[in-house]
């Protein structure tokens, strides 16, 4: 089992399918090459926009929990709401669902497949600053809340980059290679 593991942790290719020299090769494969290098620099560069999402939910959260923007909300949407989760209910909840976003990210490093981004890391951590309202310890859910979803975001962008940078290297070697026999 162990073996495995490593197996699957072992870098591969990103590019999977190796094209050999003697095959023929036409204008249409080096502009298809092409648009593979523009499509990973995009991927490259989606992550960006969840992160900027995550933090702007998180400063408009903090703004409202820390001005008392909350506190307008009117007593009886409260009694409908009911009483907030016990606080070590909402922090285990919590570490479950980053624990298992986290294992989803490393899992897709590890995958021969190309990783992309899911936007339930931006949606995930962001539903306990509601959750947050109506519990006392708001002061000190929103700053766990924040680094937790800021930790995934960061390691899923680590992770869609680093194989994008991957992809971009093997795939520019080919062209070249291929442009310098035609």
């Amino acid at each position: 089992m162990l073996g495995h593991l490593i197996e699957q942790l072992r870098p591969k290719s990103a590019v999977h399918h190796v094209r050999s020299i003697y095959e023929p090769v036409h204008e249409t494969t080096c502009e298809r090459m092409e648009e593979q290098l523009d499509a990973l620099h995009a991927l490259s560069r989606r992550g960006l926009w969840g992160i900027v999402l995550f933090m702007a939910v998180s400063a408009a959260a903090l703004y409202g929990s820390s001005s008392g923007l909350f506190s307008l909300i009117p007593a009886e949407v409260r009694e409908m709401v009911g009483e907030g989760p016990p606080p070590a209910a909402l922090y285990l909840v919590l570490a479950v669902s980053w624990l298992s976003s986290f294992v989803l990210i490393i899992g897709r490093r590890g995958g021969d497949g190309q990783p992309g981004y899911c936007w339930y890391n931006v949606g995930l951590p962001t539903v306990f600053y509601p959750l947050a309202i109506f519990t006392q310890e708001a002061a000190t859910l929103f700053p766990v809340v924040f680094v937790a979803g800021l930790i995934l975001l960061l390691l899923e962008h680590f992770t869609v980059t680093s194989y994008a940078s991957r992809a971009i290297r093997e795939t520019t070697a080919r062209l070249e290679r291929i442009r310098k026999f035609q």
